[in-house]
């Protein structure tokens, strides 16, 4: 019941978005592709972007392959994704809806020796997503989005839904740099008892455009759990490849500057249509 009311809810606020705005475009009237805005992506980095698709556009973004490693008292965690992808919908101006499919999740612990133990594989979680545009999408030196989600525990061993809402800001800084920022709050199901806890994300990200093609970012970010108590910070970086205006490759890393913070290195793909 509860998982129908935040879907209903999500629902209403788009509905309610696209009786307040009466836009020219819509989902079933698209934008036509002359006038589409220079293709923006809540990838490779962490920060995600304040920009929505256009409407009646459709975008992927995916980790075409991305491990995560963790060690901790001489064992390693690993888990591989492959095609972690974000499927975006362009329902207004403002607005776009997103599903994050988990397509395929290995996990496994490797001692000392390399020995493999607890392995698992199979399909991940799926995560909806509604992000909406509050200034910036046309022009302006900032923009400025609001993006609440719901992560659904499609995975086996998982069973609890956990919502969250992200923030992100970006500005135009001049000279090909850009500047983005965000946000997180996400309520997260608890370890050590029956209810949820709060978790707090926040980055800082600077990109530059190199050339016409390629750009590329450096990016920090700490995470707090409240019931832990406990902070992890990252420093990333990586590279964008843009092939065409509505295809681009991209590559970089999580590097986990604090105890039990994740190593992440990954290549991903962006399209759009």
């Amino acid at each position: 019941m509860k998982r129908f009311l935040i879907v209903l809810a999500m629902i209403l606020v788009v509905y309610s978005q696209l009786w307040a705005q009466s836009p020219k475009y819509t989902l079933f009237h698209p934008l036509p592709k002359a006038n589409m805005r220079e293709m923006s992506t809540d990838r490779p980095d962490i920060t995600e972007s304040p920009y929505s698709v256009d409407a009646g556009h459709f975008q992927l973004e995916t980790d075409l392959f991305k491990t995560s490693r963790n060690k901790q008292d001489g064992m390693t965690s690993v888990e591989n994704n492959i095609n972690l992808a974000n499927l975006k919908l362009g329902l207004t101006k403002n607005i776009d809806l997103q599903l994050v499919v988990a397509s395929y999740v290995q996990t496994y612990e490797k001692d000392v020796a390399g020995s493999h133990t607890d392995t698992d594989n199979g399909f991940g979680d799926l995560t909806l997503r509604l992000k909406y545009n509050l200034w910036g999408n046309d022009g302006g030196k900032t923009a400025f989005a609001v993006m609440p989600y719901v992560n659904f525990p499609t995975s086996r061993g998982n069973s609890y839904t956990e919502p969250g809402v992200v923030f992100p800001f970006g500005m135009d800084l001049g000279n090909d740099f850009s500047f983005g920022t965000q946000v997180q709050f996400d309520l997260l199901k608890s370890v050590f008892s029956s209810g949820y806890h709060g978790s707090i994300l926040q980055s800082a990200t600077i990109g530059k455009e190199l050339t016409k093609s390629l750009e590329t970012f450096v990016e920090s970010y700490y995470v707090y759990d409240f019931e832990g108590q406990k902070a992890q910070v990252s420093l990333n970086g990586g590279l964008a490849y843009a092939v065409t205006p509505n295809i681009k490759f991209d590559a970089g890393f999580n590097l986990g500057l604090t105890k039990n913070t994740d190593k992440v290195y990954f290549i991903g793909f962006s399209f759009r249509y």
